[in-house]
């Protein structure tokens, strides 16, 4: 079990406040309950996923480690907190590691600067190594991605495995043949909508990935020379949905089709996917 377990989508594990420890983003891990578990029965089922298995994950001790840091700015994160502390508080959830939330807020140095503070004061006395390259090694796996080089599907195990600590590879395939697709939407913790998308042409940006940013999606469908943009949500989503209208008048202002697949489960079964892109 890695030192440090980090909780929260987008997570900026590069931070240097984080530099040179072993390193494990537990987010889009699924964990489920365990027979006789003392919280499922209390946990809403509109329950953002990611945080409903970061719960069973506490539960079950499989979060054990040194200390484990949540991410405020992910998307139902600060949900994972309070839950998580105050089932503890109840003796519904083991003691297991400290929880620290950590947060930072763009262009608040001051702020910024007391937060990253706190957690270093958390996380002292840890042995530090080499820090590592996270930025760069995701960014070499998008421009792999980006040149149809990789499926959608082998990119997104890559990401994870990336993003739990492990090395990766970034060998590459022939160009794959096709309409070049974007995905986008709520996080997705399996690959089987990636790998229905490697059926349907060369999936090269995706645009739910865990390191992706806010940023000008406008410039990345350009850059990206896309075809289609896949969007899909959770079915209890209330967190993503509301940036789909401003995608869907990107796509038209770029001559990219948009394709709307609803409601996806955030692990994917073949079940749950149509035989192919809908028409339009």
């Amino acid at each position: 079990m890695s030192q440090v377990q980090l909780f929260g989508h987008g997570v900026p594990m590069a931070a240097p406040v984080l530099a040179g420890l072993e390193l494990c983003d537990v987010t889009r891990r699924r964990w489920e309950a365990r027979p006789g578990s003392r919280i499922a029965g209390l946990l809403e089922p509109f329950l953002d996923p990611f945080v409903r298995s970061f719960l069973f994950g506490l539960e079950a001790g499989a979060l054990d480690g040194a200390v484990i840091v949540i991410w405020r700015q992910g998307a139902g994160a600060l949900h994972a907190y309070r839950y998580a502390v105050e089932l503890r508080r109840l003796g519904l959830l083991p003691e297991g590691p400290p929880l620290v939330l950590w947060n930072r807020v763009p262009g608040e140095d001051g702020f910024n600067a007391l937060q990253d503070r706190a957690l270093a004061a958390a996380l002292a006395g840890l042995p530090r190594g080499l820090p590592r390259d996270w930025d760069g090694e995701a960014r070499a796996l998008s421009d792999v991605q980006g040149a149809g080089r990789l499926g959608g599907a082998e990119a997104h195990r890559r990401r994870l495995a990336l993003r739990a600590g492990d090395a990766v590879s970034l060998s590459a395939q022939e160009p794959r043949p096709g309409p070049r697709l974007a995905l986008a939407g709520a996080p997705l913790g399996g690959c089987g909508l990636h790998r229905w998308l490697d059926a349907q042409g060369a999936l090269v940006l995706d645009l739910q990935a865990p390191e992706v940013e806010v940023g000008d999606v406008v410039a990345r469908l350009a850059a990206g020379r896309i075809d289609t943009l896949v969007w899909q949500v959770d079915p209890n989503d209330d967190l993503h949905g509301w940036r789909a209208p401003g995608l869907r008048r990107a796509c038209d202002g770029l001559g990219i089709r948009f394709v709307d697949l609803g409601f996806v489960p955030t692990w994917p079964e073949p079940a749950d996917l149509p035989k192919g892109l809908p028409c339009d």
